[in-house]
């Protein structure tokens, strides 16, 4: 072993001269690693721009290209190291954002359509699994439909799309923006009026063709349905075209008579009343008197008011007076006649001789 300089601890050079790897190898003794790292046995340090990791097992060295830099002796190993792996390293693109992400878009799953539902349009967003139902419902709080069984079984949410109808329940809504035509119950009234009921509505009330009133919408748009291409049914064709709808009260009897007074008006629609506005025309010619005597005496005088209310329903009647056994008609005769008048009695229920 060769003596070492106490003052520097630099190791005595022999004399002669030195080989080439010796003299381009940087002369670092062990002293001036552990003094120029910093660092106990283990340790670790930046030389000549690597990572040198100092154990008691070895030293693992990831070398990089920059030069070392020597102080002199017993000072430290300079060098200037790369910037750090991480802050090198490029940094990552953004993630690509998603079609559902953007703004203006819906999810896969959604659609927006526009619904044609008893003439009037309405935008709607939709999911792609939501039934017609659900949407006139639950999204546009539309009272139009009954849901039944949900399983398109007993037809309560009968609707007309097209001039067919089809369950409520189980017809999706995204496929209806297309321009379909959506009929409802509400769809087919002209008016929220007892005169503006469609006659099949107005076939159903008249006849009672409904109990608890469940299934009468969807009855009623099947057998609308039926009457738009055939107006004069057989009760076998009736029975048929109902045959989706089910009354769970057993009904049946009067929604089949139903269908065929509906039927019947719609083959002869009855006159519309004309509807006369302004002072009724004055009467020609001077009004007469009739003296009745009831088949049955009132209970007392005082009941003559409500024979006199009964008896001006009828055109030409101006009025009744008299008392618990005689009535006083005054009329006009030439727009009614003493037939008309007696018959008018007996059908109020005040009979006369």
């Amino acid at each position: 072993m060769p003596d070492h300089d106490s003052a520097g601890d630099q190791p005595t050079q022999p004399d002669g001269p030195e080989p080439a790897e010796e003299r381009a190898r940087p002369v670092v003794t062990r002293r001036d690693f552990i003094a120029g790292a910093g660092l106990g046995v283990a340790a670790t340090a930046v030389v000549a721009g690597g990572v040198a990791v100092a154990t008691r097992q070895g030293a693992q060295t990831v070398p990089a290209p920059q030069p070392v830099a020597q102080t002199g002796a017993g000072g430290a190993v300079v060098a200037q190291a790369p910037a750090s792996a991480a802050a090198t390293q490029p940094q990552a693109a953004p993630a690509a954002t998603t079609p559902a992400a953007a703004a203006g878009t819906l999810p896969q799953s959604m659609r927006r359509v526009t619904l044609d539902i008893d003439g009037a349009t309405r935008d709607v967003v939709v999911d792609v699994r939501e039934t017609l139902w659900t949407t006139t419902t639950q999204k546009l709080g539309l009272n139009v439909t009954n849901l039944g069984c949900d399983r398109a079984q007993c037809g309560a949410c009968t609707v007309v799309i097209d001039g067919r109808a089809v369950n409520g329940c189980s017809v999706f809504s995204a496929r209806l923006g297309r321009g379909q035509k959506i009929l409802t119950v509400a769809g087919i009234q002209t008016s929220p009026t007892a005169e503006g009921l469609h006659p099949v509505q107005r076939a159903f009330w008249m006849q009672g063709g409904f109990q608890c009133g469940i299934c009468t919408r969807g009855f009623i748009m099947s057998s609308y349905a039926l009457l738009q291409t055939n107006n004069n049914p057989t009760r076998a064709q009736i029975a048929e075209a109902l045959s989706g709808n089910i009354c769970r009260c057993g009904e049946y009897p009067k929604i089949y008579d139903a269908v065929e007074s509906a039927a019947a008006e719609m083959r002869n629609p009855p006159a519309k009343t004309q509807v006369v506005l302004g002072p009724p025309p004055a009467r020609s010619g001077s009004p007469a008197t009739l003296e009745l005597q009831f088949a049955n005496p009132l209970g007392s005088d005082e009941f003559i008011g409500e024979v006199d209310g009964a008896l001006k329903l009828l055109d030409g009647v101006e009025g009744v007076s008299g008392n618990s056994t005689t009535a006083k008609v005054t009329y006009w005769p030439n727009e009614v006649t003493e037939d008309a008048i007696r018959k008018q009695f007996a059908d109020s229920g005040y009979p006369v001789k």
